[in-house]
């Protein structure tokens, strides 16, 4: 930081490189306040935080952070394996896919084929594909 200039309500830093950073006098005067600290040091601070100019020790500082953060991070938690789902019996459902399958082969019907025992079965009639999918209604709740 080459100088500094108080302009109203902003104060006017000048870099090294003639580049002119802008600072809220507001925040500058919070600060000092806050910190106990004079001017420049906030000014310092705020180039700091910002990324306009580097410190070396909180470079040395964030260097060493990051390695002992990837270490955390990188900790795999065992995942949990699902359960495996278990399908209670229904002998209502299965008489019923049963029934059905037995009164459609009297038609003229190709590929019959019960996929699951107690919910679907898949068949051909005339060139086209079907499906009967049964599904049993809950009770309703008593009010």
């Amino acid at each position: 930081m080459k100088e500094y200039k108080v302009n109203g309500k902003v104060i006017e830093i000048t870099l090294d490189n003639d580049k002119v950073v802008k600072c809220s006098t507001e925040w500058v005067e919070k600060s000092m306040k806050a910190l106990n600290t004079d001017i420049e040091d906030v000014l310092l601070m705020f180039l700091e935080d910002n990324d306009y100019i580097v410190n070396e020790e909180q470079e040395e500082l964030d260097k060493q952070a990051k390695g002992k953060v990837k270490l955390v991070a990188n900790s795999e938690k065992p995942k949990k394996t699902p359960k495996e789902r278990v399908q209670k019996e229904n002998p209502t459902k299965e008489l019923i896919i049963q029934t059905i399958a037995n009164a459609l082969q009297s038609l003229d019907i190709t590929d019959l084929n019960i996929e699951n025992k107690a919910k679907l079965i898949t068949f051909n009639y005339n060139n086209e594909s079907f499906k009967v999918d049964l599904v049993q209604k809950r009770k309703e709740k008593a009010k």
